[in-house]
């Protein structure tokens, strides 16, 4: 029954990465979640100093507790207080970039900016913006043709980030353990994607692709109160995903928990948009998980002593077939993989056309599945519920919740469509091994 149990867990990560919209797609997280082992073993998540009744800084460093879950809003200052400077003063220093370097994209800031790696290269920005941080996207004419091209973000983009730990005294960026933080929240307003900066090592091997969300866009014309919007997401909602025209077997897959043990930082990228271009960002947090409501739920573990909730789904998501789908792929491509090997196993020798039949399958199989593991990662949803319990001796527990509800669509709609998905590659087995008659 554990292993059951704990297979649901990782299961579940596939509802994370979908957004609970009318255009929500189907995305694929990764395939290693940070906290779903049967033992926690990354940092504890960190807990306020008042929530401990800590009042002295000393005794704040003694018991490892932090101030504020707040690193960036109207009171932080020109920098991202991340907490994890490298000592060299350098950390969450705010830089600006836009890719490719000619791409014909400008930014344009209410005060005066500057593209120096320092504190006060956009401070009078963040003065005119009361805090935050605030400008507008122009996407330039290229030549004499409007830059319909400027609507794929891969092509051109113009970007935000900041370093958790800043750099070194030699200029090189440095990374940070990351995974205790669980996540972040994000107060702002536009059209803007978030995406996770790893190291390089890890950069190369994830190649042309990364770890993100897309905030849910937030502009509303006539009504300047809603502009500004709150967003939570913990780290394993971040999709993994690759531009559309990079060739899908070259997309890496490092694990999510190895990203974030190497984590240099945060970048906020500007989509294009026809309606407007303008962005804000007011404020950045950690994602405090002991805030999470508990509430009507509980851990399907009865030893299990509830801390907090390490890991969320949304209730639409069972409305749909997208995580069907995706866990019917991974299935069937396996299925057919399996098939594969034991008749090229076999003693009786297959024909080349049929060989050449088999791989071809596999291979469109196997693409097929890819395309759905690298869709833009979405926006989580307003209210999730728990999916798993951090609990007091150190394991994981799903909830009993979870467990009850996906029990009734994995027998209602994944099983009927997997076994579908199966007959399917099944007949296309059989034609494969007709060549060989």
């Amino acid at each position: 029954m554990n292993k059951k149990i704990y297979s649901l867990i990782a299961l579940g990560a596939l509802l994370l990465v979908a957004a609970c919209s009318d255009n929500a797609s189907p995305v694929s997280g990764s395939t290693s979640i940070p906290n779903m082992g049967n033992n926690l073993n990354v940092p504890q998540s960190p807990v306020l100093c008042s929530v401990m009744g800590v009042t002295d800084s000393l005794e704040a460093l003694e018991k490892g507790c932090i101030w504020s879950p707040e690193m960036w809003g109207p009171t932080t200052g020109y920098r991202v207080r991340t907490g994890y400077d490298n000592g060299t003063n350098t950390s969450g220093i705010w830089t600006v970039s836009t890719y490719p370097e000619n791409a014909y994209v400008d930014m344009i800031w209410p005060g005066n900016a500057t593209t120096e790696y320092d504190s006060m290269a956009l401070a009078d920005v963040i003065d005119k913006c009361g805090g935050s941080l605030c400008g507008k996207v122009v996407y330039e004419l290229n030549g004499n043709k409007p830059d319909s091209a400027a609507e794929n973000e891969f092509d051109r983009r113009a970007s935000v980030e900041f370093y958790f730990a800043g750099k070194d005294s030699l200029g090189n960026i440095k990374e940070i353990d990351a995974r205790a933080m669980h996540g972040i929240c994000v107060e702002y307003a536009g059209d803007i994607s978030v995406e996770l900066i790893p190291s390089d090592s890890i950069a190369s091997l994830n190649e042309i692709s990364t770890f993100g969300f897309s905030l849910p866009y937030s502009w509303k014309p006539n009504d300047l109160q809603s502009k500004i919007k709150k967003v939570c997401n913990i780290w394993g909602g971040f999709g993994f995903y690759a531009s559309d025209d990079q060739d899908a077997a070259k997309i890496g897959l490092v694990p999510m928990e190895d990203v974030l043990a190497h984590l240099k930082g945060l970048r906020f990228k500007f989509h294009y948009n026809e309606e407007n271009t303008e962005f804000n960002i007011t404020s950045i947090d950690w994602y405090n998980l002991t805030n999470v409501p508990m509430t009507d739920s509980h851990p399907y573990e009865e030893k299990c002593e509830p801390l907090y909730v390490d890991l969320g789904y949304c209730d639409c998501e069972f409305t749909t077939e997208d995580l069907a789908v995706a866990s019917a792929l991974i299935s069937s491509v396996s299925h057919f993989a399996q098939k594969k090997i034991e008749v090229e196993s076999d003693s009786i020798p297959l024909s080349n056309l049929s060989k050449e039949c088999l791989k071809s399958t596999l291979d469109s199989l196997s693409f097929l599945q890819r395309i759905k593991q690298t869709a833009p990662g979405s926006a989580p949803c307003d209210n999730p519920r728990p999916l798993s319990f951090a609990c007091a001796d150190g394991t994981s527990s799903v909830s009993t919740e979870f467990y009850e509800k996906y029990m009734e669509y994995e027998n209602k709609i994944q099983k009927p469509l997997e076994e579908k998905m199966i007959a399917a590659v099944d007949s296309l087995f059989t034609h494969c091994m007709s060549f060989n008659e």
